[in-house]
């Protein structure tokens, strides 16, 4: 049996803004792992609905009717749409989105906003 993680939230009452910052990467280290898992998951079902799509159309019906075989529609949106998870759940890219936002990002926003 194994214990499921959830989302820690810091109190609202807690005035140390570092339990916070922990409590916020904490929750952004969880979200990632799921990203992770679910794109494991998805990519092992990719993997296994494609192929046997593309056998059906093996053993029955080889012909492309034009341009493509009629699983490569299939396998080419699924796929586009798996490199989109892909991205998401292991590309850095841009690493400032993957942070919590401090207080510095806010006070530079703000700071910006006033020059504008």
């Amino acid at each position: 049996m194994s214990a499921t993680i959830t989302p820690q939230h810091a109190p609202e009452s807690s005035g140390d803004p570092i339990a916070r910052v922990d409590a916020e990467l904490r929750d952004a280290a969880i979200a990632s792992l799921k990203r992770k898992r679910k794109f494991i998951e998805d990519a092992v079902a990719y993997v296994t609905v494609n192929g046997v799509l593309w056998l059906i159309w093996a053993l029955t019906d080889h012909s492309a009717d034009g341009i493509m075989p009629w699983p490569a529609w299939v396998s080419v949106i699924w796929g586009f749409l798996l490199a989109i998870d892909a991205w998401r759940a292991f590309g850095h890219w841009p690493a400032s989105l993957h942070r919590p936002i401090t207080e510095a990002d806010i006070q530079r926003e703000m700071k910006y906003s006033r020059s504008n």
